[in-house]
């Protein structure tokens, strides 16, 4: 099965046109670049992996959108402005940081996984290089102790100057190990999240969150209910 999806990508990023992503990466890789090149076909598929968690992510910041309406009022106006924005369509910040929030909260990989390039001393233990470290993001982005309204939606959070940059709060990872899908994945759920929004209010949640209160630890996407009115 990978093999054949591999081959009708490789086809599809031959004819690929300079107005799509695979053809722009087609135009700046390099073939006599063997090491660094960028091979279009194999970051289609990296590009498509990403969409695997739009679905649950779609979801889950519904609901949170939801059961906060003064945060779901503010990004369904920008959605309605972005309408007319012209060459500015699809940045929607305020959205974009709800999604971020969202994956603050409910991280699609809850275990980050990485290996130490050189010998590391972790409380007064060394290790040698080649050690597998668990990372456990799910709980470093809740940790009270490191993270202001830890278990609270608070999209404004990413508005601050470098809050992307932030290593208490890793939803795409950082540095070399980062979601190289990040900003696709990030784009097309906040556009879907736009589009339910400009045409429908979010009326009714479940399971039923407190919007002051913590929110709870885990979110089965499958167990999610929404209720749409008409605008």
């Amino acid at each position: 099965m990978h093999d054949k999806a591999r081959a009708r990508i490789g086809e599809y990023v031959r004819h690929a046109g300079d107005d799509t992503l695979a053809g722009r990466a087609a135009r700046h890789a390099d073939p006599t670049d063997r090491e660094g090149a960028v091979d279009p076909g194999d970051e289609a598929r990296l590009w498509l992996l990403a969409m695997d968690a739009v679905p649950d992510t779609v979801l889950r910041t519904l609901l949170l959108l939801g059961a906060h309406p003064c945060e779901q009022d503010a990004a369904a106006a920008e959605a309605a402005a972005e309408v007319a924005a012209g060459p500015a369509r699809g940045e929607l910040p305020r959205l974009r940081a709800c999604v971020r929030e969202s994956l603050r909260l409910y991280p699609v990989v809850p275990d980050l996984i990485r290996v130490t390039r050189g010998e590391t001393e972790w409380r007064g233990v060394r290790h040698p290089a080649g050690t597998s470290v668990l990372l456990p993001a799910a709980f470093h982005q809740r940790d009270p102790e490191r993270v202001p309204a830890a278990h609270v939606f608070v999209p404004g959070r990413w508005k601050n100057p470098g809050a992307d940059q932030d290593i208490r709060m890793a939803p795409f990872s950082h540095g070399g190990g980062r979601c190289p899908g990040d900003q696709l994945g990030l784009m097309i759920t906040a556009a879907f999240c736009a589009e339910v929004l400009r045409g429908h209010r979010v009326t009714g949640v479940r399971p039923v969150l407190d919007p002051v209160g913590p929110l709870p630890v885990t979110l089965d996407p499958h167990g999610i209910r929404l209720v749409l009115t008409r605008r």
